[in-house]
This record gives structure tokens, sequence and C-alpha cells, in this order.
């Protein structure tokens, strides 16, 4: 990565603004000293994948400590492993659908099961607010107020006393400024990987769809045509192909 920045011009690499990164250290390094002007922003959804990852150890930590549960008459193992999704799902996509609930018989909608289920344990309890706190900051802060409600969940995540939510506290103290930097708009979007993110997702679908591909350049001229909005259809075949030229077929026997 570094040598690639260094084949640009230093005159290029100052007309650099904007940078996003994952969470990742070396990123940051490189881009500090190849891209001097660059605003170094973190990327939002690798925030929040860090934080539900902690949530998912706490609730797998919490629901072993319940394990006997599940060997009596009681919902709240069961509900763990059934709706375990909905601790996680933006609260402000959760619909009012009633579940049924084989244990006995009755039907609960999804708030109901989301408060069964945070009832068993406090720390379970606090865990999940504090992530639709940190994702409420996250939709709705702007590059005035960020710093502030970032430093106040900061102590928040701290405070907790939880084991797997300090280390999301280093980790928010230590990407702090970039988190911030990520609040900036640009055409009133804000700066992430997104883009990016979608392109690799393409290319891999078009991979797995053609299970592997032989002919590097078919596959490439497949690629930027598909992530290319804009690109034109040839009204002329081409002179000469880049058409893979393997072994002619033997003779075979129909059956």
């Amino acid at each position: 990565m570094e040598e690639y920045f260094y084949r640009i011009s230093l005159n290029e690499r100052k007309m650099v603004r904007y940078f996003s990164i994952d969470l990742y250290d070396t990123y940051r390094i490189i881009a500090k000293k190849c891209l001097p002007n660059a605003l170094i922003c973190a990327d939002s959804f690798h925030v929040i994948k860090n934080i539900r990852l902690a949530f998912h150890q706490i609730r797998i930590r919490i629901m072993n400590k319940y394990t006997h549960l599940k060997y009596r008459n009681d919902n709240y193992y069961w509900l763990f492993k059934r709706f375990y999704r909905l601790l996680i799902k933006d609260r402000a996509k959760i619909s009012y659908k009633r579940f049924k609930i084989n244990r006995q018989g009755q039907y609960m909608n999804a708030y109901e099961i989301i408060d069964y289920m945070l009832s068993i344990d406090s720390s379970l309890y606090d865990a999940y607010w504090l992530l639709h706190e940190y994702r409420n900051f996250n939709e709705c802060a702007n590059i005035n107020n960020a710093k502030e409600w970032l430093n106040e969940l900061m102590l928040k995540f701290k405070a907790s006393q939880i084991n797997e939510y300090i280390k999301v506290w280093k980790m928010l103290e230590n990407w702090s400024t970039e988190i911030v930097n990520s609040f900036t708009r640009i055409d009133n979007r804000r700066i992430s990987n997104g883009p990016m993110e979608r392109v690799n997702r393409d290319i891999k679908t078009l991979y797995r769809l053609a299970y592997g591909a032989k002919n590097f350049y078919r596959m490439r001229n497949r690629i930027m045509y598909v992530i290319n909005d804009d690109a034109p259809i040839l009204y002329n075949r081409k002179e000469e192909t880049n058409k893979y030229l393997g072994r002619e077929r033997g003779k075979y026997t129909k059956k």
C-alpha cells in the first residue's frame, strides 16, 4: 500500500483532502505519512461492527450463565437462541409483528420479546441500550456536536464496568479523532467506505456466480462493465478477441 502511494507524485498526494479507512492502525500510519493534507476518517460501519461484536460476546456469556434454564419449562434460553437477532436490530425498523412462543403457546411481539430477554440480567440490559445509544449517535450527530457527544458515550462505556465494553471504550478513545472526522459531509453525503465496499461485493458476487475465472482479461472487462453505470456497449464486434483458447474437444459417443 505504501509503495502505491509513493508512485503518485507529491503534488497529487497533497491534493487528497479526505481518506476513509477501516479501524486498522497501519492504514492510519501510512495515510499520515503519505497524505499529509488529508483528513483521515474512520468508516462508521466498522465502528458499529466492533460494538456489535462486543455485544454478541456479552449476550453469549450471559446466555451460557443461564444454561440450566433450558432443562426447565422456561422461555429465556430458547428465546436467546431463536430471537437473538432482534437485540442488534435497529429499533426504528422493528415491527409489532407477533411471534408464537411454542413453550407456552402464547404470542408476543418483538418489543415484548426484547424486554423479556433483557429482564434476565442487568448488565445485558445496560449493554443493549449502550449499543443503541451509539447507533443513535452514529445516525443523528453532525460535525459540530460529534466530539462532545462521543466523549459522553465513551464515559458511559467506561462506567458500565462490562469487560467487553471496556475494550470498546479503548477503541473509541483510540479512534475518536477519526470518528469525529467521519461526520464531515461532501455533497450532503457522509464520508465512508460504502461505495468501495459495494464494488468489492459486486466483484465477489460476479466471481462466485462464474465459479471462478480462467481468463483474466474477460473477467476484468465484465467487472468494469458492471461497476460502471455509463459503460457503453460496442456497436461493432472487435477485430481481436481476448477469448481463452482451450484444448479442442475430443471425440465422444452419444448415449
